[in-house]
């Protein structure tokens, strides 16, 4: 059977000109910020954390929400905890993410120093402080164990394994094969499609297809990817033996964020909020060949490496009409 990982990258921007060179004001709360890119903003129907997850429990499914503490640091704890309650209350899983910009705020005492935003910038020193800061912030806020990791912008590399090993964590899903930044320092990423042994921990890497054929690659986004495009990689990684797919949203990729100007005052997108209802209402339907899971249901003793993984190859077609209705959703 298919494993399905829903993960939701939870994170705050603050909307800020220079940010994060130019540090927020000692007084900033970016309560604005808040709002929209955790709880939908301030427009009824509001289509946040809330939804999401209420629309997971009506499919009987489950996710993980990468959740990046450091704003708290600067922002106060009472925001973080205002996420975690609820999505503990629905049973849902809650993994370490972390998005160094926040380091530029003078408020964040006690942690390595501003290095770039990319967490391979940092030495494996710094950043077993900062997974370690980042742990004991959750907690602090209510978390409760936290098994998984995934890196801001999934700009990890090998340092990034040696401190999660260090603190205990065995699981990450930072490798993303369309970003770059995602472990520089690993020899063909590209060819790392299933969950993976790597320097003791095991890797989920974000599930990518090649698209335009014979061009490019796309990762499994739910912003990125028409729905027909996901099930079609889900349908083809599930007749072709893959162990598990892993597919990428943000808790405000329903949201029209490129319009939010800090007013908290943003509507929702249409086509996004109907891609993901129908997503979920698909894997509803199709549980029995393809089903949710959380990272921490995976039995890391028995897991072994698998001996390759067929690409999947996505057609001019599909790309062509996901293009068609990327176009639509600017206006909708």
């Amino acid at each position: 059977m298919l494993r399905v990982f829903l993960t939701v990258d939870t994170e705050v921007w603050p909307r800020a000109e220079s940010w994060p060179h130019t540090p927020l004001a000692a007084d900033q709360t970016c309560d604005r910020e808040i709002e929209v890119y955790l709880h939908g903003g301030k427009i009824e129907p509001r289509f946040g954390i809330a939804y999401q997850l209420a629309t997971l429990a009506r499919n009987r499914l489950k996710a993980t929400f990468f959740i990046d503490p450091l704003f708290s640091l600067a922002l106060g704890v009472k925001p973080l905890v205002r996420v975690l309650e609820p999505i503990h209350e629905h049973g849902q899983e809650v993994g370490l993410h972390l998005h160094p910009e926040w380091l530029t705020d003078p408020r964040c005492v006690g942690l390595p120093d501003f290095a770039g935003p990319c967490l391979w910038q940092y030495g494996v020193e710094d950043q077993r402080r900062l997974v370690r800061a980042g742990l004991a912030r959750l907690l602090e806020a209510g978390a409760r164990v936290i098994r998984v990791f995934r890196a801001g912008s999934y700009a990890a590399n090998r340092d990034t394994l040696t401190a999660l090993r260090g603190a205990g964590i065995r699981i990450d899903s930072s490798l993303n094969a369309c970003h770059a930044e995602s472990f520089p320092d690993l020899e063909r990423r590209e060819e790392i499609r299933a969950p993976s042994h790597l320097d003791g921990i095991v890797e989920l890497p974000v599930t990518t297809f090649v698209d335009r054929p014979p061009h490019g690659r796309r990762p499994l986004q739910l912003a990125a990817c028409s729905l027909s495009e996901i099930r079609y990689v889900l349908e083809h990684a599930e007749a072709t033996g893959w162990p598990a797919v892993v597919i990428v949203m943000h808790s405000f990729e329903l949201m029209q964020i490129g319009r939010f100007q800090g007013t908290g005052l943003v509507a929702h997108s249409k086509v996004l909020v109907r891609r993901f209802e129908r997503l979920c209402e698909y894997l509803a339907a199709n549980r029995e060949r393809m089903r949710t899971a959380h990272f921490s249901e995976l039995d890391l003793a028995s897991l072994q490496a698998p001996d390759g993984t067929p690409d999947i190859v996505s057609s001019a077609l599909r790309t062509t009409a996901r293009q068609v209705e990327q176009i639509i959703s600017r206006f909708h």
